[in-house]
């Protein structure tokens, strides 16, 4: 009689630890895009996050979880920053793009137009995000070049629109929660989104290599 009480203890206790990495790996994130100037360390910081939180998935994390970050932000930052910069280059376009369509220079553009325009730029939006966020996970995952990631960066989630809708949709559901929850913010805001955004792109990778190595 005393074992299930026991088993729900120790359960509840493994989740207690597991939320408490879960924070200390948004600190590190924030740490290592501050150490950055933010611009140089959103990349490095996403994969390397990636990386140890991967390990905390697959129960594989040691207990340095710091030098363990530490140690990943620093073997990817020239490679995380190579391969990122092709998508703050993306950003910034879809930002100014944005701009124009949505403030006053916008109202000049015949309303077909305007909103054939709009909608085009959401898609290129969307598709941007993915491909950043499957970018991370590759990087936290393999040490390719930096054009062989941009490719399959960008292709996976064109043959996996199971996989980019999943992406997209849980990253939007994170959005809306961490919106009416904004004390979560500074706890988990990056943590979250990169737990699952690297639990789903390594499974359909996890997919893909089997078949590729399998026998003929």
């Amino acid at each position: 009689m005393n074992d299930a009480p026991m088993g729900w203890a120790g359960r509840l206790m493994d989740w207690l630890r597991f939320a408490a990495r879960l924070v200390l790996v948004n600190v590190l994130f924030v740490a290592g895009v501050l150490a950055g100037l933010v611009v140089l360390g959103v990349f490095p910081s996403a994969v390397a996050a990636t990386a140890v939180l991967g390990r905390l998935r697959g129960e594989t994390a040691t207990d340095r979880l710091v030098r363990d970050f530490i140690t990943a932000y620093r073997f990817q930052f020239r490679h995380a920053n190579r391969v990122g910069s092709v998508f703050w280059i993306a950003g910034a376009v879809l930002c100014l793009d944005f701009l124009a369509l949505l403030g006053p220079a916008g109202t000049s553009i015949p309303p077909a137009a305007h909103a054939v325009l709009l909608t085009l730029s959401t898609v290129a939006a969307l598709g941007t995000t993915a491909a950043a966020a499957t970018a991370v996970a590759l990087c936290s995952r393999y040490r390719d070049t930096a054009a062989k990631t941009w490719r399959t960066a960008l292709m996976l989630p064109l043959v996996s629109p199971a996989m980019s809708l999943s992406l997209l949709a849980t990253l939007a559901a994170i959005t809306v929660v961490f919106s009416g929850m904004t004390v979560l913010v500074p706890l988990v805001g990056a943590s979250v989104p990169l737990l699952i955004s690297g639990w789903l792109v390594g499974k359909r990778l996890a997919g893909l290599v089997p078949a590729a190595v399998s026998p003929a």
